[in-house]
């Protein structure tokens, strides 16, 4: 009997561990594509600082044509394929951090906006891919 009270009092502390730690995932898909976007907790506090992580995750067939070389281009050039949309106005992540994830056939990034008027209005997160399909993805940035 007590190893039942005590296994369910454990089985409940890990449930509710769980669901406080959840971040809204965003998600749009298309043919050949596959986006996820988080929003990041900022430890710091810093009111001006937004950090978000993507994952791309591309089919299998779009990968298949492309060479090595893409690759490079996936981890080191991606800078201005990020950028906060507000009407006319474009905010490029002052930070695209690649992240090594361990699954193959994705790519994931940590984004961190400096800007200290991004919390007024209703910004998009663009994504301008230049090397897999050549598509715009445009998500809604997930609220705090």
């Amino acid at each position: 009997m007590k190893k039942t009270i005590v296994l369910s009092i454990c089985l409940l502390t890990m449930l509710l561990a769980c669901h406080k730690n959840r971040n809204a995932v965003t998600q749009i898909k298309d043919s050949g594509m596959l986006l996820e976007i988080t929003r990041l907790k900022n430890g710091q506090g810093d009111p001006g600082t937004l950090d978000y992580a993507v994952r791309l995750i591309p089919d299998k067939k779009l990968l298949a044509d492309k060479d090595k070389s893409f690759r490079n281009s996936l981890w080191y050039s991606m800078d201005s394929c990020f950028y906060l949309v507000k009407g006319q106005r474009k905010i490029y992540s002052a930070i695209v951090q690649p992240i090594a994830n361990g699954v193959a056939g994705t790519f994931e990034y940590m984004l961190s906006f400096n800007e200290e008027d991004l919390r007024a209005g209703n910004w998009s997160l663009t994504y301008d891919d230049r090397y897999l399909n050549h598509k715009k993805y445009n998500l809604s940035v997930p609220e705090e």
